[in-house]
């Protein structure tokens, strides 16, 4: 996985249509369907319709869940999608964070690539998703790698990770 130029602009105008579209959705498909099936099946329990109002929000949800794959799918979405898609390659590489600070200690040259490239990764989310609070923490950290990183001679860029680098981090 590359990391992409992405126009923060674009890119929070599209998360928000589609957090306006999953609300709309869930809200009209819940509310119609337990509507439907308390007007079915409701008139027998007084006051209690629970399971059906629940069978309502598990049908909206399975509706949103098709919506988001066909929208997903759209060039439209293409920011969205490279966001999400990087904030699940840091999740797994968050997975394996006990290691690679171990290798990190060692001087592992996969292990500061992966780090190298998770550290990159979260600032640009980060910016993108204004999280500024840690952002001087990040940047820390980012400083900190970058001198160990000096300090062995290597010549590390974010182009030189790939995903399967994770697996050979624990041999």
């Amino acid at each position: 996985m590359k990391l992409q130029q992405v126009d923060k602009v674009i890119y929070k105008k599209r998360v928000n249509i589609l957090m306006v579209i999953t609300v709309v959705v869930l809200l009209a498909t819940s509310l119609s369907v337990s509507n439907i099936l308390i007007a079915l099946f409701g008139s027998g329990v007084d006051g209690d319709h629970f399971w059906l109002n629940f069978l309502g929000v598990v049908t909206g949800l399975l509706v949103i869940s098709m919506v988001y794959k066909v929208i997903l799918a759209k060039p439209f979405m293409a920011e969205v999608n490279y966001v999400r898609n990087l904030k699940k390659e840091m999740n797994r590489i968050y997975r394996h964070s006990k290691v690679l600070q171990e290798k990190i200690a060692e001087d592992n040259e996969t292990a500061l690539i992966i780090a190298y490239f998770n550290l990159k990764a979260s600032k640009q989310v980060y910016e993108l998703d204004n999280n500024t609070l840690t952002m001087d923490e990040l940047n820390e950290r980012i400083r900190l790698l970058d001198e160990q990183i000096e300090r062995l001679g290597l010549d590390i860029s974010i182009e030189d990770y790939q995903p399967e680098l994770l697996a050979t981090l624990k041999q």
